[in-house]
């Protein structure tokens, strides 16, 4: 939906080439702004009846609850003007108005409402975009773009309005602000199907308002090992992997993929491996005749080029800012 750190708006595609078309629940315990979701071709889940979005950091829930009203949303949006392209000297009050509400929804007074509250939402989207790629929105700097780009809180805004995203946003079930074993043990049942995406290992200090350090990952394993539904979960390889998720149990799924972190337009990136952990073989996906030249198609996609992000481009595929990638 937009940039966020951990964001997989780049690898979804390969990711849901993955998850079998016939579930009937799906659940992203660690949804944060819900890239895989969105990149499903919903026609393709005829059975699909209840799709649930989880996130520990209560700002993104509260988010996802309002987004299902994306008409009130966009109208709470509408208060908050906000920086334009062709106009050099942006208005002082922007960055003055986004710093009230940086300390104001990051505080550590601060609660955010159980029931959704749009006053709230929009200005977590407000700090969200405008801010480098989404990452730590409660001490990064506001970004000027001095008119050269247009600002990513009026995209999100053209998404409510879209046809496509409206039908994702109206597939949304459930919104939870659960720990992970939770919602799994609440939606878990043969026809359901996970998709996690935690904190990656040794990089959890990344990730805004959340508690998850290495025994929460080796909680996740032992929660995993008892699930009736089908599951993929995304990390980078570590030394326990092996140990936790073996490969004569789990199916290991790999591909690299240009990093974005710091990334300038073109150049070549640092690459690195995304890895894809299945407790089901690839005939229950569809996929045990067409993965293997789906991924290489996908791997020389993603290998030494750069790819912009959805929202890092403008309405005629131009880049928006050369500089602002999605941290991976």
């Amino acid at each position: 939906m937009i940039s966020y750190i951990g964001g997989k708006s780049r690898m979804a595609e390969w990711i849901d080439a993955f998850i079998p078309k016939d579930i009937e629940t799906y659940v992203e315990p660690f949804s944060g702004m819900f890239w895989v979701f969105f990149k499903m071709d919903l026609e393709k889940y005829p059975n699909l009846k209840t799709v649930t979005y989880n996130d520990f950091n209560s700002l993104n829930a509260n988010l996802f609850r309002c987004i299902k009203d994306y008409d009130r949303l966009y109208d709470e949006c509408l208060k908050y003007p906000c920086q334009q392209v062709g106009i050099e000297n942006t208005p002082k009050e922007y960055s003055e108005m986004f710093n009230i509400f940086q300390k104001e929804i990051f505080a550590k007074d601060f609660v955010t409402p159980t029931d959704a509250n749009f006053d709230v939402a929009a200005k977590y989207l407000y700090v969200l975009t405008q801010v480098f790629s989404g990452s730590k929105p409660e001490t990064a700097k506001y970004m000027d773009y001095r008119g050269k780009y247009r600002c990513k809180f009026l995209i999100i805004m053209d998404k409510m309005k879209k046809k496509e995203w409206r039908e994702h946003f109206d597939k949304i079930t459930f919104v939870e602000n659960l720990d992970v074993c939770d919602v799994i043990q609440k939606y878990d049942s043969p026809t359901t199907y996970f998709y996690l995406d935690p904190p990656y290992y040794d990089t959890e200090h990344y990730y805004s308002k959340h508690e998850f350090g290495r025994s929460d990952h080796e909680r996740l394993k032992n929660c995993l090992e008892n699930v009736k539904g089908m599951f993929s979960l995304s990390y980078y390889v570590f030394d326990e992997l092996n140990e936790w998720f073996p490969k004569d149990k789990y199916v290991w799924e790999t591909k690299e993929f240009s990093k974005a972190a710091a990334a300038s337009k073109g150049k070549v990136q640092t690459k690195g491996t995304e890895l894809l952990i299945m407790n089901y073989g690839l005939e229950n996906s569809g996929l045990a005749d067409l993965h293997q030249s789906h991924a290489t198609r996908l791997t020389e996609d993603y290998i030494d080029i750069i790819l912009p992000l959805d929202e890092d481009l403008d309405d005629d595929g131009n880049y928006i800012n050369d500089n602002d990638r999605e941290i991976l």
